[in-house]
């Protein structure tokens, strides 16, 4: 099971169904940088080496979830013409691998 912060236990495939009916969101909050809050009230953890892609993201900035391929991120946003690697707030980044990713980026 995934779990997303304030909205108790969800199955993948609950949450996968939800992304595909809502695919484009915009942001309730990103008062923290590395935190963004979409308009469902999901909240992703922004991956360290992407931080500065989301310094033009705007309230109104339209942004869609996907399932990531990659060995750091379980998901990525994308919008405003950028692709960044997330995580769900809560969930740990992989040492090794981010360690990797950071010293690669």
């Amino acid at each position: 099971m995934t779990r997303r912060a304030g909205s108790g236990a969800r199955s993948c495939r609950a949450t996968r169904l939800a992304l595909l009916m809502r695919p484009e969101m915009k942001i309730r909050s990103h008062s923290e940088s590395h935190i963004v809050e979409l308009e469902d009230g999901s909240r992703w953890q922004i991956f360290p080496g992407d931080l500065d892609l989301t310094l033009d993201w705007k309230p109104e900035t339209e942004l869609t979830v996907v399932e990531a391929e990659d060995e750091v991120a379980t998901h990525e946003l994308l919008g405003g013409g950028r692709k960044v690697r997330v995580r769900p707030v809560g969930e740990s980044w992989p040492a090794k691998n981010t360690k990797d990713a950071l010293k690669d980026g």
